[in-house]
């Protein structure tokens, strides 16, 4: 399979972006109760901090965050959603920006700098990951921090497979056993999936090993401070004791 360009995986974004907005909005994706608490304990946002917001989707946390009293720059690489984000208001400005461009975030630079970063459950879907790393280097003032939720690369990424085991107890009742079953992990691959079920197109996703993740980040001096393995709780389910996502916090020396 050839690597996909940012036109194919762009494509496949401005198609979602209708259904992917209803869901969200309709409360049927981990967002609100999955993601976003973890989220917002990390980046700890006070009122009136200047923070930006990488592949902000349909905007759903970028409107969470200027609830809070923040000055939030949201961007985004597909129009579409841009489109549905910009008919919510919320006091939140919107740029198209492709997140794997380094001079475009560099451009976003100005008098001020931002006092925070976030990227939310989205570099799973960027080709690249190391310009970000090397332009909020820039952008981001000293002692600011990077906060960057994905999917949890050991446990739903690349080829992780979901199994379900069931047995009977003592008394006859059914028990349901969730595991993860997996061959490959380190080697970064390449393949397309659906994020949301019964989704109208499918997206390309870019699995990395938790040392491919970082490393970018570490390579332009960004300190890991913060990690959470957010896991959805009952009733039982695979990701209640198995974490989904994962969420790490950078700070700038």
């Amino acid at each position: 399979m050839a690597e996909p360009t940012n036109d194919d995986v762009r494509g496949a974004w401005d198609a979602l972006a209708p259904y992917w907005d209803e869901q969200v909005q309709a409360g049927k994706t981990w967002q609100r109760t999955l993601i976003q608490p973890p989220v917002e304990r990390l980046l700890d946002l006070r009122p009136g901090e200047r923070v930006l917001e990488l592949a902000c989707g349909n905007g759903e946390f970028s409107r969470r965050m200027a609830e809070t009293g923040a000055t939030v720059l949201a961007t985004d690489f597909s129009e579409a959603m841009l489109e549905r984000a910009r008919a919510y208001g919320g006091g939140v400005e919107y740029r198209h920006l492709d997140a794997t461009d380094e001079q475009a975030i560099l451009a976003l630079a100005g008098d001020v700098a931002f006092d925070a970063a976030v990227s939310n459950m989205a570099i799973m879907d960027m080709t690249d990951i190391a310009p970000m790393a090397a332009a909020l280097v820039s952008v981001v003032r000293p002692g600011g921090r990077l906060v960057l939720s994905t999917l949890h690369p050991a446990f739903n990424s690349g080829d992780a497979v979901r199994v379900t085991e069931e047995t009977e107890d003592a008394d006859g009742r059914i028990v349901r056993r969730y595991s993860i079953k997996r061959s490959g992990y380190i080697t970064s691959t390449t393949g397309k999936g659906v994020a949301l079920e019964d989704q109208p197109v499918t997206q390309w996703y870019f699995h990395r090993p938790l040392q491919a993740i970082v490393a970018p980040f570490f390579d332009r001096g960004w300190v890991l401070d913060g990690l959470e393995e957010p896991v959805l709780g009952p009733p039982a389910t695979l990701f209640d004791e198995i974490p989904g996502v994962l969420v790490l916090r950078f700070r700038r020396p």
